[in-house]
Parts: structure tokens; sequence; C-alpha cells
């Protein structure tokens, strides 16, 4: 075995191809990330929007050493959140209607050893660049301007439209659901990207910079961490306001807007769902329709923000084909991040799951430098991360329904239920939606690294006894063999 490390090309300098890159660099490997635009961030620097990263992602940037004073300068706390009627509050001086709120409980998030970080999309792509590149010496290079426009997964290279070449050990995929390797994975599975199918939904999100006090329920005190909501401190750094307005589509009638506070300038990011736009857009053109052409009766002061947004995107919501593998025929070429499994359109958690995509694939290189075992690392990473990836994909779905209920039953029950909790002191989630909150201490709490090392006690470490037993198929998969048996024979030959 070598002691030099592997050779990988990224494609796409995307939250997870730069931390990918942080991860793999840390285990000793080289790094080439070809991004096909001009600059970090690409047109989306311009529209820019709100990186939310939830405590599993937090604390892996504890872990990486990036919370320092400057990087938690740039980014919002969130404690919690809050619940008002999206049709209510029409006219000038009238109250939201306020149906409760949520704050996150100390011990879920001392547990997890981290919080609700929510910085501007540039800044955050900056933080994790600035990393990759520092002291990475030949480690890590970025090509800005540098568009593949094929890829060889038996060559394991990859074409330019400039007419190069470059080829590595690995070829990781983090150019996104769109992006050309997942559209070359696809091909290998006979299908295109037609199969993602919109399900008549569209978000539009908006930057609104410095807009922090146009609300005048919502102001901040000196520190930036309070909220005075209708004379009430909450020391709540985002609200949300959500509930379906009167018209209908034949998916599902609603209407919700997601404000969230972005980073120490007092911005405002703001997320509107809504059945009124078929435009398939993408986060770097601006829309055909104004979003104030698809608002709708709401609050006033949600009114008056969305009459202020500055470039708009609108995107559809999507129910995307499920790669049936993430790792080409060849073994070569992996992909990861809204790569291998598109989140929700503004879902909460695609920040957090890309870093974590990202720290199990640098920790599980870390065990070698063999070139042969390549296969097997990549299947093992989607055998490990899959189910989970699936899993927060539907807790994204499921929040994003609670907020956009329907008129009827389910509708009034919700509203109900988020009255008489705020009535009785509790946080509005629980009850009804407790299941949630169950589900997000678990997603907070998981830690990638331990996952990529539980792997490689029960299974990496017994590669050699696998190929001795036959048990290593062609493509670097393990085929169906006990933990138990494997350990066994380890055990016979010394090999702990």
């Amino acid at each position: 075995m070598t002691t030099a490390g592997l050779s990988f090309i990224i494609i796409g300098a995307s939250v997870s191809g730069l931390a990918s890159a942080i991860s793999l660099k840390r285990s000793g490997h080289s790094v080439l990330i070809l991004e096909k635009d001009a600059q970090l961030g690409g047109a989306a620097s311009i529209l820019n929007g709100c990186a939310r990263v939830c405590p599993n992602g937090s604390k892996i940037l504890l872990d990486w050493g990036l919370l320092d004073a400057e990087t938690k300068a740039k980014a919002a706390p969130m404690p919690g959140f809050a619940f008002f009627k999206y049709n209510a509050g029409y006219s000038e001086g009238s109250e939201p209607d306020f149906l409760g709120e949520h704050r996150w409980y100390p011990e879920l998030l001392f547990e997890a050893r981290g919080g609700y970080m929510q910085f501007r999309h540039h800044d955050f792509m900056r933080i994790l660049y600035d990393e990759a590149m520092r002291d990475s010496s030949s480690r890590v290079s970025v090509r800005f301007g540098a568009e593949v426009v094929k890829i060889d997964c038996e060559a394991c290279s990859v074409t330019l439209r400039s007419g190069e070449i470059h080829t590595a050990d690995a070829i990781i995929g983090a150019d996104g659901a769109r992006g050309i390797v997942r559209r070359t994975l696809m091909r290998e599975e006979g299908v295109s990207l037609d199969r993602d199918v919109p399900i008549g939904v569209a978000l539009y999100r908006d930057l609104c910079m410095r807009m922090i006090s146009l609300l005048g329920f919502y102001e901040y005190d000196d520190i930036g961490s309070t909220v005075f909501d209708m004379g009430r401190s909450t020391q709540m750094r985002a609200q949300l306001i959500a509930l379906p307005a009167s018209f209908c589509s034949p998916f599902v009638p609603f209407a919700a807007a997601w404000i969230f506070p972005v980073g120490r300038e007092n911005d405002l990011a703001l997320s509107l769902y809504t059945p009124d736009a078929t435009q398939d857009g993408t986060w770097t053109e601006e829309p055909e329709k104004n979003i104030n052409d698809v608002i709708g009766p709401c609050d006033i002061r949600l009114k008056k923000l969305a009459s202020l947004a500055g470039p708009t995107t609108c995107v559809q919501l999507k129910k995307p084909y499920a790669l049936e593998s993430w790792v080409s025929k060849s073994g070569r070429v992996v992909v990861l991040g809204e790569a291998a499994h598109p989140s929700p359109t503004g879902g909460l958690h695609p920040y957090a799951v890309a870093l974590e995509d990202a720290v199990f694939i640098g920790k599980i290189f870390s065990h070698t430098r063999d070139r042969g075992r390549v296969p097997e690392f990549l299947y093992a990473f989607q055998e490990q991360r899959e189910k989970r990836c699936a899993r927060i994909r539907e807790i994204d779905l499921e929040y994003v329904e609670a907020c956009i209920t329907p008129l009827g039953p389910m509708h009034d029950q919700r509203d109900a239920g988020m009255r008489a909790n705020h009535a009785a002191g509790k946080n509005a989630m629980e009850g009804d939606f407790q299941q949630m909150l169950d589900d997000f201490g678990v997603v907070f709490g998981y830690s990638a690294a331990d996952d990529a090392d539980e792997w490689w006690i029960n299974w990496g470490r017994f590669r050699n006894t696998n190929t001795e037993n036959g048990n290593v198929e062609a493509d670097g998969r393990l085929r169906s063999t006990s933990f138990i048996s494997i350990t066994t024979n380890a055990t016979k030959t010394g090999n702990q």
C-alpha cells in the first residue's frame, strides 16, 4: 500500500463539494474541484439566500474549528420560531393572529453539541472555501469556469468544455440534482431528469436586506437575540407565518410563508409556498411572475415585506427520482448531497446533511490509500447514509405539510392545538406534533464521524478476511455475510 493519498475530482464548488474537499484534505488526500461558474456561488452570490445550519451541522463546524467569533458574527442563532395566521391582519395597525411559539429544549441542543445557525448563503460558502484552501498546499485546488461536459466512469475521467481531460482515483458529484453527475448515473439506470416530477407547489425565495424593523411586531435588541412579539419578549430569532389561503390547486389549497432572520445585518429571508406558479426555475434565475402577483390576501406586514423584495427565485417542489445506486457501475463515480438525495425545496436540513455526507466520505477514506478499495468505500457510503437521508427528507416534507394543511378538520385541529398549548404555557408543537419533535432529536444527535467509524470497525477493517473468503463482489460491495462469521474468522487468524 502506498503512503501517498488518493486523488479525487469533485464536480461542483457547492456546500457539499467544498465540505467534502475539507474532509478529504484532513484525511490526507488530494482534491481538484471543478466549478462551471466563474466565481464562488455563481449567479447565486447575487440572488443569495439563507443557509440554515441545524445542530447536526453546526457541531461539524465546531469539530472543524470553524465556530470562532468571526464565524459566529456572520450567523443568526434560532432558539425557536412562532406561528401566525397567514390570512389575518389585513389592515394597517391591525395585530397579527398569533397561534403559538416553539423553543428548542436546551437539553436537546446540549446533547446535540450544536445549535441552529442561519447565514447568508454566500457567507457560508466563503467560510467553507477559505477552510478548504487554508494550509492546503497542493492538497486542494479549485478551477472556476471549468464546466464538465463528459464523464467517463470506466476511465474515471472528466472532459471540460475547453477540451481538457482530468483523471483521478475517484470522482465525486456535488453539482446538485440537475448536475451532470446525477444525470450520468440516471442514464446508467435508463432514466432522465423527467423522472423528477413537480407536485404542483412552487417556492419563492428572497433575501430582504436590513428589513428586520419592517415588521412592527418583530424587533431586536442590541444583542440581536430578542424578538418582541406584540409586547412579549420571546428570546427568539425567527418566526414562521403559515396557513392556507383561499386559493385552490389540484394538489393542495394553501399559501404559506416562512420568515427567517439571517446573519447579523438585520436581513430577513422570505420563503413563500404557492400553487400559483408553474415555472420550473432555478436558484440562479429570476421568476416569470413577481412574488407580489402570487402572494394573495395575507397579513399586511408580510405584504409589505414582499413588496420590498429584491431579486427573487422560483423553484418547483418535486418528487425526485430515487437513484438505485449513488455509485456508477464502474465503482469510481459517486454522488452526494443534493445530487444523491435531493431535499424538498426550502427544507430545513439540506445544509447539515451535506456536511454529514462530507464528514462520512472523509472519515472512511482516512483508513485507506489503496486505489483498489475505492469502490468498496463508495458503496459503503450509500449503504450507511441512504436510509438516514431518506428519513430526513420525509421529516422535511412532514414539516412543510404541517404548515400548509388545507382548510378542513385537520387544519382546525392544528390551530386549536397550538392555541391551547400557548394558553397552557407549552411549546406550540407539543402533542399533535410530538413525533416530529422526537424525530428532530434523532436527527440532531447523529454523528457522521461515529457512523463512519462504526462501518470501519464492523466491516471495513475485515477486508482481507472478506477477500480470502470470497465475500467481496467484483464491484467492491460486501456480500450478505453476517458480522458474527467475519469476526469469528478474524479471531481465528488473530486479526482483531
